[in-house]
């Protein structure tokens, strides 16, 4: 059993980390959504090393800071609705028994988020300008776009996946032994 202490630093040290990446978003603004893809991974740290819902809880804490602190609203939403929660629901799609399911639930988390991503995108931040722009397009563009962003989420979610091993067999063992 972990003591608070231990969990409240590492879920700070962490929480830090993340809002400093989202910050970064207005520095180096092509990286918009890289930033915050990378901002979720270090919530998997929180995962590993103490548990899914103390992960869950730093999730929503960077979520709510970083509101105030990112600039880039569009990277803000897609952390808040898609790259900060995911880690933490993967270890639960993972635990389904049924392969199968289990990718069908991370699929449908996917696009339920990028749907209600584009919805804000279009309606509250006012960016629909940007797809009257390709005219005829317009049409094929968004299941493009779905189809494409589906296919970009499954190498997300197997990129994921080894930098979490990467992370348990790798870095933890040699980062704990310097510190024994």
């Amino acid at each position: 059993m972990k003591k608070v202490s231990y969990k409240v630093s590492l879920g700070g040290i962490v929480a830090a980390l993340c809002l400093v990446l989202m910050f970064l978003t207005a520095v180096f603004p092509p990286l918009n959504m890289t930033l915050p893809l990378f901002a979720g991974m270090l919530i998997t740290v929180v995962a590993v090393e103490v548990s899914c819902s103390w992960a869950f809880v730093t999730y929503a804490v960077v979520a709510v800071l970083a509101f105030f602190v990112t600039p880039d609203k569009e990277a803000w939403l897609f952390f808040t609705l898609l790259f900060g929660y995911y880690p933490v629901a993967k270890a639960y799609f993972e635990k389904i028994k049924k392969k199968l399911l289990g990718w069908l639930c991370k699929l449908a988390a996917f696009n339920i988020s990028v749907v209600i991503i584009f919805y804000v995108l279009m309606n509250i931040l006012g960016t629909l300008d940007l797809f009257e722009e390709f005219g005829f397009y317009n049409e094929w563009l968004i299941p493009a776009l779905l189809v494409g962003g589906n296919l970009i989420f499954l190498f997300y979610d197997y990129t994921l996946t080894l930098v979490t091993a990467c992370y348990v067999k790798w870095f933890r063992p040699t980062f704990l032994r310097k510190f024994k």
